[in-house]
């Protein structure tokens, strides 16, 4: 079955969400301190819906039939603290269901993508990827993507009583 990448549309939006909450769900199986707003994930279609017609956020799909197998969602980020340059892009989320990893099918929408940041004069993008995402990570540097920024986390203790 030949896998087809496009833009995402409307029509796309409930496998969208699926593809969502399949992302979520990953990310929480590879550590505990992942956690998202299953009441949010579950309307995702209409904060997609929102998402599909802002001009500074795009959604490239990978479809198999009436499936979708992957997506990458990606949008414009101002750095409105001083940082060069001011304007750069930046991927939301990345997911391909596990069957189709290892395809080389991200590679065509990140074209399609770089094409659509070049069209907005951006030359910078980033991501941020779980540190216990190893192959998304490792996927990510396959792709051309380096090392340059870390991101710590450190959960607040409650006040004592």
């Amino acid at each position: 079955m030949p896998i087809q990448i496009r833009r995402a549309t409307e029509a796309d939006i409930p496998e969208l969400s699926r593809l969502v909450a399949a992302l979520a769900a990953w990310e929480q199986s590879l550590d505990p301190r992942v956690q998202f707003d299953w009441d949010g994930i579950r309307d995702a279609p209409n904060w997609l819906r929102l998402v599909l017609n802002r001009a500074h956020h795009a959604v490239w799909v990978a479809a198999s039939d009436e499936r979708l197998v992957g997506h990458l969602w990606i949008r414009l980020k101002h750095q409105a603290d001083g940082a060069m340059p001011q304007s750069i892009g930046y991927i939301s989320q990345a997911f391909m269901d596990e069957a189709f990893r290892g395809r080389g099918l991200m590679k065509p929408m990140l074209e399609a993508a770089y094409e659509w940041f070049r069209d907005a004069g951006i030359t910078v993008v980033t991501l941020s990827v779980l540190h216990r995402n190893w192959v998304g990570a490792t996927a990510w540097h396959r792709l051309g993507f380096s090392d340059w920024r870390e991101e710590r986390r450190m959960d607040l203790k409650p006040r004592p009583k």
